[in-house]
């Protein structure tokens, strides 16, 4: 048997000598009254939440099988100056990048040929010092 919030409210108990007292009965039974009518409402909100995220996905599956694929389309608008513009773009990214790639090079160069240097000092400062003191 489910029981809804009204359910509990009205249910009656007879009175019996000795039994429990009414009151306390009566106000338990409101606090599980609402306590069941908040669960009952959040579960309806939940439902309803997860029906629109159905209604959603489904839509958005509905719409992307309706789509044609993008290389289906491309391949019906292609022309020969589309594929020069797309190659000039290909080229000059990658000239950028080889750039980029060329100035780190000359950077970590020059920072090497310095490091060079300063052994190469090092190592003449060394030579004196053990020449000076044989």
């Amino acid at each position: 048997m489910r029981l809804n919030h009204l359910d509990i409210l009205e249910q009656c108990f007879r009175n019996k000598f000795r039994g429990y007292n009414k009151e306390d009965v009566d106000t338990f039974l409101h606090l599980i009254a609402d306590d069941y009518k908040e669960m009952a409402e959040e579960i309806e909100l939940l439902n309803k939440k997860l029906a629109q995220r159905d209604r959603s996905i489904a839509k958005l599956r509905e719409e992307t099988s309706k789509k044609p694929s993008a290389t289906k389309t491309e391949n019906l608008t292609i022309t020969p100056d589309m594929i020069k513009e797309k190659a000039k773009r290909i080229i000059n990214v990658a000239r950028e990048h080889a750039d980029r790639h060329k100035k780190k090079a000359e950077q970590e160069l020059s920072t090497l040929k310095d490091e060079i240097n300063q052994i190469k000092l090092k190592k003449k400062n060394l030579i004196k010092n053990i020449k000076s003191s044989a």
